[in-house]
C-alpha cells in the first residue's frame, strides 16, 4: 500500500507539471484572416500605403505574429513619421508586448503633436503602465481625464474602451482604480 502522503505528494507534483506544460503552450499561429487578406492586397496595390502596414502590424501583433508586426512598424514609420502614425505605431508595439518602443512611440507622437491630438494623454498611460511607470501613468492619466472627462468615471471609461483589446483594456482599467483612490481630486 502507498502511504497517502506519497499519493498527496505525486498528486501536487503531477498538478504543477500539467500546469507548467500548459503554460509552455504556443499559440496556434494563424496564417491569414480576412482583414489581413486586405492588408495583404492593399499592400500589393501599393507598397508605399503607410496605414495598410501599421494596420497590417496592429493585426499581427493582435495574433501574436511578434516578428512580422515589428518589421511591418519598420516599414510604416519609414514611410510616414507623423504624429498619428506614430500614435498607432505605439498602440501596436503596445498589444506586441513590447512596452519600451510603444513608450518612445507615443511621447514622439505627443511631441510632434505639441499634445494636442486627444489621444495623447492616455496612449502614454498604456505605455507607461507596460514599463512600469506609475507616476507618469497616473500624471498623464489625469491630463487624460481633463482633456476627455469620460476617462473620470468608471462608466464611462468601460464605455469608452469597449472595443479595446483585452490588454489595453486592463491596463487602462489598472491605472483608473489607481488614480480614483489615490489621485483624483
Amino acid at each position: 500500500m502507498i502511504p497517502p502522503l506519497l499519493v498527496r505528494l505525486c498528486l501536487v507534483i503531477g498538478f504543477f507539471v500539467a500546469v507548467a506544460g500548459a503554460e509552455e503552450q504556443k499559440r496556434e499561429v494563424v496564417e491569414t484572416t480576412p482583414k489581413l487578406e486586405i492588408l495583404n492586397q492593399q499592400i500589393a496595390m501599393n507598397a508605399e500605403d503607410s496605414q495598410a502596414f501599421v494596420n497590417r502590424a496592429y493585426t499581427y501583433a493582435l495574433l501574436g505574429r511578434k516578428a512580422e508586426a515589428r518589421a511591418d512598424l519598420q516599414k510604416a514609420l519609414s514611410l510616414k513619421a507623423t504624429a498619428p502614425m506614430q500614435n498607432r505605431v505605439g498602440w501596436a508595439y503596445f498589444n506586441n508586448g513590447d512596452y519600451a518602443d510603444a513608450v518612445r512611440a507615443f511621447e514622439t507622437a505627443a511631441k510632434l503633436s505639441e499634445h494636442r491630438s486627444h489621444y495623447d494623454y492616455y496612449s502614454l498611460v498604456l505605455g507607461y503602465w507596460g514599463t512600469g511607470q506609475t507616476k507618469l501613468a497616473l500624471e498623464n492619466y489625469q491630463l487624460a481625464v481633463e482633456r476627455d472627462p469620460r476617462f473620470g468615471e468608471f462608466k464611462t471609461l468601460d464605455e469608452r474602451t469597449a472595443e479595446w483589446t483585452p490588454l489595453e483594456r486592463r491596463a487602462i482599467h489598472e491605472i483608473y482604480i489607481l488614480w480614483s483612490k489615490t489621485w483624483k481630486p
